[in-house]
């Protein structure tokens, strides 16, 4: 997977980078085959700005917050991507479960 990390109006941080990418691996459980995933983090003041884009075959998971900490708007923004990587799953696997179960068999001889 391609993981590409942009700072705006701020120094670019190898903790920073490293937490992301540790972060983002462990989304990997919730997908088929990940693609790319794109962190801008922009910061202006106090405040911090993280902004996500994970793509996956089709699907693109899209997620940002503002706090006054750029780990905790990272994590937050994270956690945001993690809650739709659980949706989308669970709607994949629904959507296979249906088939042939719902049918029930005749019973006229």
């Amino acid at each position: 997977m391609e993981i590409n990390v942009t700072f705006r109006h701020s120094e670019p941080s190898d903790s920073v980078r490293q937490h992301i990418l540790e972060r983002i691996q462990k989304l990997s459980k919730y997908l088929i085959k990940p693609t790319m995933a794109h962190v801008t983090l922009n910061t202006e003041g106090t405040r911090h700005t993280a902004e996500i884009s994970l793509s996956e075959n089709h699907a693109v998971f899209n997620a940002h917050d503002t706090t006054h900490d750029l780990f905790s708007s990272v994590d937050s923004a994270l956690d945001k991507i993690e809650v739709q990587l659980k949706k989308y799953k669970e709607k994949i696997k629904d959507h296979h479960k249906t088939g042939l179960k719902h049918i029930e068999p005749s019973l006229d001889s």
